[in-house]
């Protein structure tokens, strides 16, 4: 009955993240350094792994934001064990296509998920830094805020313009730490 609830609320989940962003993601499409085959292919494995975590009951799949770029799958979010960061990755690795696995995982205790932080607002504020950006594709830049952590995601086409994303997250108050897996391509 849990993995049927969980499979609605994927299901439902996907169909919200469709709807929401058609014209944005037809742009970010045809801005993307990867052909549109890759980006399927890269999209499916994303679902893929998705899924897999949220029928697994031992990893909290909602906790866990999945990326694919290129065959590389990206993992960020949340744990409380390391049982479910290693649950997490083996999904991952045992994706058809999955070159490689990187994680930002925090391991959190209830008193860390306690603190006051608003991830999207987080996010949003970086997102308008970097459109306002002059000379920056922003949207070749994917943006993971968990507790003030801020994660950068993306391929860009210099190192310039990978500094200057980190650098402009950076800037942006109530931001604890980025890590960039940004790719230059």
């Amino acid at each position: 009955m849990q993995k049927k609830s969980r499979w609605l609320a994927f299901a439902a989940l996907l169909l919200c993240a469709v709807m929401l962003s058609g014209c944005y993601s037809a742009y970010r499409a045809a801005r993307d350094e990867r052909s549109l085959g890759t980006q399927m292919d890269d999209a499916k494995r994303a679902a893929n792994i998705k899924y897999a975590l949220l029928a697994d009951d031992t990893v909290k799949g909602l906790d866990i934001s999945v990326s694919v770029y290129n065959g590389t799958a990206y993992l960020i979010g949340i744990v409380k064990q390391d049982l479910q960061r290693e649950v997490a990755v083996a999904h991952a690795k045992a994706e058809e296509g999955v070159i490689s696995v990187k994680t930002y995982l925090l391991n959190v205790n209830d008193k860390t998920l306690g603190e006051s932080v608003d991830d999207t607002a987080l996010a949003a504020k970086i997102r308008t830094k970097l459109i306002k950006a002059e000379d920056f594709e922003s949207t070749q830049v994917k943006i993971e805020s968990v507790l003030g952590h801020v994660v950068l995601l993306g391929i860009v086409d210099s190192a310039a313009d990978r500094d200057r994303a980190i650098a402009i997250a950076r800037s942006v108050e109530g931001v604890k730490k980025v890590k960039s897996f940004i790719v230059i391509q």
